[in-house]
């Protein structure tokens, strides 16, 4: 918790550049003759007054375990999802799934916020570390509300069932990785022991996984025009609706807001050097829940192949 007064520790701006996560090469799921989708990119330049300063935690974070990053953000569900290849009846058992896991961020986010104490004495709540990271987890819940409509909206306009289980004959509930997210989130408002740095890296940690994986899917969409949500097997529900709203440049910088607060904050508490293997285990334990978070698709991805 930031206990420093509201002008000090140089909140001006995170230290957080570009970083190289090295990529495995693709597996089985790749086409003969497909380009290889590598979404690392390259180390940024950086500025003379960055060459001193020490690496950010959600930097160090991102190449402590390229392998599980790699198999949490590129699996053949969203390679699928990008060609328009995904069936409607996947689709459906997926996003309410992912419904589930949204509405239990909500109770996430309020569990955060009332971990901020607050300072008084702010005149410009801009520099203030604690303010920021209160208006960011505001706009958190916002975004999530939004997300929720968008989720009903979109499913009426395009039928999906958003209610839907994952096996025929089985009452609709939430399967494994989406209860660890539940789980973890309730967590939270629970157990006291788990502080606000340690929820920043969750809430980062899992909007970091989510853009990239998108950003992955989208990559497969043709770029010489818009998709034909006819010729889609899902009915033009994922890049007609979903996918661009998943890799907005709106998302994109909301996950940069959470990672700069996050290193902020991380620089406050010296937490590289205090409590690394933390959060390094907080990172490698979301990978692991997201990566079992996508469905299989291994009998639609051998149809693919065949017919390639």
């Amino acid at each position: 918790m930031d206990n420093s007064s509201p002008n000090a520790g140089g909140e001006s701006a995170a230290s957080h550049t570009k970083t190289d996560v090295s990529t495995p090469q693709h597996g089985s799921h790749d086409r003969p003759g497909e380009p290889v989708h590598n979404l690392s990119s390259p180390p940024a330049a950086l500025r003379p007054s960055e060459l001193n300063r020490p690496p950010s935690l959600t930097s160090l974070l991102l190449n402590s375990a390229p392998q599980s990053f790699y198999v949490a953000t590129q699996h053949p569900f969203l390679r699928q999802a990008g060609l328009g290849t995904l069936p409607k009846e996947t689709l459906q058992r997926w996003l309410s799934q992912d419904r589930l896991y949204a509405q239990s961020y909500i109770g996430f986010i309020g569990a955060l916020i009332s971990r901020v104490d607050l300072p008084y004495n702010v005149t410009d709540q801009s520099k203030s570390l604690r303010w920021r990271i209160v208006n960011l987890l505001s706009s958190a819940l916002e975004n999530i509300h939004r997300e929720l409509r968008f989720f009903n909206d979109t499913a009426e306009k395009y039928g999906l069932q958003i209610d839907a289980s994952s096996r025929p004959g089985v009452p609709f509930t939430a399967e494994p990785a989406t209860k660890q997210y539940i789980d973890l989130f309730r967590a939270f408002g629970t157990d006291p022991s788990m502080s606000l740095l340690e929820g920043l890296v969750v809430l980062w940690a899992t909007e970091k996984c989510y853009l990239t994986a998108w950003t992955f899917a989208s990559s497969f969409m043709k770029p010489s025009g818009p998709p034909e949500p006819h010729a889609d097997d899902d009915g033009g529900a994922l890049r007609g609706e979903f996918i661009p709203n998943w890799t907005s440049s709106d998302f994109e910088k909301f996950v940069e807001d959470i990672a700069k607060v996050t290193d902020l904050l991380a620089e406050r508490e010296n937490a590289i050097n205090r409590r690394f293997n933390v959060y390094t285990a907080v990172w490698v334990h979301i990978l692991d829940i997201e990566a079992k978070f996508w469905p299989s698709v291994e009998e639609e991805e051998a149809k693919n192949e065949e017919a390639s």
